[in-house]
């Protein structure tokens, strides 16, 4: 264990002394505070009174309830929403405004598709950029087990994939508090049926949880192609190209039965918040088997070729 510890911290230090390391660290900043202050100017127009607003809403969720073919996740979603919508107008709870700090907290999840990017050119460059350098040979000559070394630079680069979406939730709050002014609403969800409130923070943490879960499973992937093929340019290429089109497919094919097993059915956990799945019948234990399949997979791939694979090829 020490050894592997040992491992984990070399690898550490060496991602940490890269220039490009910091470069992306530094884009990704820049890039949340840009997306920030280009968000300030959306639903900035003439509003309607949230009253009015959310009474439309509630019309529209009744006559969504009272609609043929309706399916069971939908109808409990719509009856949610429109207890939550009764409920601020009975009280006089306004929701969340379009342009303020809560709201973009919550929609903080789309920051890690930047982090997703800088995470497959770690996780593909790690094994891969030690062939090209010809440093591999370096490592194999330690008295330590492949495996281990091949599991610290995998270790490593799930910490930088944490470390990257830690920065990531922190330059957004930073960023959102001081371009986005404070809501005078609340956020209310249905808890054992009845309508309660929420913190802003619990809500947002959970749904950058679920974001996560593709974040993992890509930057997987490319560490699997990386090792595997050794190329950095191939690892990455591949891995932002089916992080983009995987959704599509998923759309395209969605009334075949296989699309179920297909890893890009899965990735986005977060359609489990929406009234309606990508493909009809999913369910949360499924969709966490066949996520854990695929890593084990891609896991099982990388360790095979690395342990059995002659280095000096």
């Amino acid at each position: 264990m020490s050894r592997l510890f040992n491992l984990i911290r070399n690898e550490s230090m060496k991602l940490a002394k890269k220039r490009s390391s910091w470069v992306m660290m530094g884009v990704l900043i820049i890039g949340i505070v840009l997306v920030a202050i280009l968000s300030k100017g959306t639903g900035t127009g003439q509003q309607i009174p949230w009253e009015t607003q959310l009474k439309q809403q509630a019309g529209n969720y009744q006559q969504l309830l009272e609609s043929d073919g309706i399916s069971e996740r939908e109808r409990n979603y719509y009856e949610e929403e429109l207890a939550i919508a009764d409920y601020r107008l009975n009280a006089d709870i306004p929701p969340l405004e379009l342009n303020s700090f809560e709201q973009y907290l919550l929609d903080s999840k789309s920051v890690l598709a930047f982090v997703t990017l800088f995470t497959v050119i770690i996780g593909a460059g790690i094994v891969a950029s030690e062939f090209t350098w010809g440093t591999i040979k370096m490592l194999m000559i330690r008295p330590v087990r492949r495996y281990k070394v091949l599991l610290s630079k995998y270790l490593t680069t799930l910490i930088a994939a944490v470390i990257f979406a830690g920065i990531a939730y922190v330059a957004t709050v930073i960023s959102g508090i001081f371009i986005f002014p404070s809501s005078e609403g609340a956020y209310l969800v249905v808890d054992n049926g009845e309508v309660v409130e929420r913190s802003i923070w619990t809500a947002s943490l959970f749904t950058y949880g679920l974001a996560f879960v593709n974040l993992l499973m890509m930057t997987t992937f490319a560490f699997m192609i990386g090792t595997v093929a050794r190329s950095n340019a191939l690892a990455i290429g591949l891995s932002i190209f089916l992080m983009f089109t995987g959704q599509q497919v998923v759309y395209l094919l969605s009334d075949y039965d296989w699309i179920k097993y297909y890893l890009f059915t899965h990735t986005d956990m977060t359609q489990y918040l929406q009234p309606r799945l990508i493909v009809e019948g999913l369910t949360v234990p499924f969709s966490v088997a066949v996520l854990a399949v695929y890593l084990v997979i891609f896991l099982a791939v990388s360790f095979f070729t690395f342990t059995k694979r002659d280095i000096a090829t």
